[in-house]
């Protein structure tokens, strides 16, 4: 398993964690007297300012007395990791790491988003493949997150290694990755300076309507479409975003959890019932402004959309979900002796009396 970058992260993470314990952070009452309190981790996200905007959090609080806390951050795995929430927003590949590194048991119980994270190129270049992009300069967002996704595909299909560093520490030769913000990474592409970026759709939707790059694998360039199309006969998943709670915490806060998926279901509710007035009420999250490409933005939605029809599992969609770790097995990407992350099916209930 590649996880030399992530025993750094992981070190550093619990270094903040003991700096904020001595500072107070813990996840008590918070002065909400009897009040349970659910601290969450989450990267922007518009499903969630609109349920704010709605009065639709309060709602759910009021009903199972219980409070919300949310941090907003891109880097879910190294919160969760540091130990500051009891809720994490993380995506199904990233899991067995977070485990293995941390010694930390969790479970699965909610989904979110599938992974949409594309390759893009500029549209003058010749490249049809990752293959063809061997040995040029691409950009990712971090070691773990979409590059283990694109990593084992590029193994399995070209027997070609795709990573920042191999587990002894040496390069990956087959090409030269770098480490950068999505957006950041955007403008190098555009520029230039590097061939390809494995970017959020987002951070391209300017440049992708106005024809100055294109994404490869068309006409389903995101992973979560290659994963249904080529490994799990049309299944809606390989996350990005699934809700994982702390084995011990999920297993003696059942009102919290069911709290928490009642509220999420909500909001899937409204994202497909309100899809482009979110969209257009808060174009920042899709990093658009101009009319045009807020227009491109909702077709995109309309044509990708990444949302997960249910926050709650079933033991079809968790059969099929984690078939990814016989692949992340046999590319390289997850020890063949390493364990599956729990899944667990939760039924929808009502707050406990």
């Amino acid at each position: 398993m590649r996880t030399r970058s992530l025993v750094r992260l992981v070190a550093a993470t619990c270094a903040l964690a003991l700096i904020a314990a001595a500072c107070g952070e813990d996840g008590g009452t918070g002065g909400d007297g009897e009040r349970a309190i659910v601290r969450f981790a989450f990267s922007p996200d518009p499903v969630i300012d609109w349920m704010n905007d709605q009065g639709i959090i309060p709602e759910y609080e009021e009903q199972y007395n219980v409070r919300l806390v949310t941090t907003s951050t891109w880097d879910e795995f190294t919160f969760f990791a540091g130990g500051h929430g009891d809720i994490v927003s993380m995506a199904t590949y990233e899991t067995p790491l977070l485990e293995q590194e941390t010694g930390v048991d969790t479970v699965t119980f909610g989904s979110y988003n599938n992974l949409r994270v594309p390759v893009f190129v500029r549209s003058d270049s010749d490249y049809e493949t990752f293959e063809d992009l061997q040995g040029t300069k691409v950009a990712v967002p971090s070691a773990v997150s979409s590059t283990i996704v694109w990593g084992m595909f590029i193994k399995d299909w070209y027997g070609l290694d795709f990573c920042i560093e191999r587990p002894d520490g040496s390069d990956c030769a087959d090409y030269e990755v770098i480490e950068g913000d999505h957006f950041a990474n955007m403008e190098l592409l555009v520029r230039g300076d590097i061939e390809a970026c494995v970017c959020i759709p987002e951070a391209g939707f300017p440049y992708w309507r106005t024809g100055e790059i294109r994404a490869l694998y068309e006409p389903t360039p995101s992973p979560w479409e290659i994963y249904a199309d080529m490994y799990a006969d049309g299944h809606k998943g390989l996350n990005g975003n699934n809700f994982v709670a702390r084995k011990d915490w999920f297993e003696s806060h059942p009102n919290e959890v069911a709290f928490f998926l009642a509220l999420w279901e909500r909001g899937i509710q409204e994202w497909f019932e309100n899809k482009e007035e979110i969209i257009r009420t808060y174009p920042q999250h899709f990093a658009v402004e101009d009319d045009e490409d807020v227009d491109f933005a909702v077709q995109f939605m309309e044509e990708h959309d990444f949302f997960t029809d249910t926050v709650y599992l079933d033991e079809e969609w968790i059969e099929n979900e984690t078939a990814v770790y016989d692949l992340m097995k046999q590319t390289g990407w997850m020890d063949a002796d390493a364990e599956v992350p729990e899944f667990q099916v939760v039924e929808p209930s009502e707050p406990e009396e």
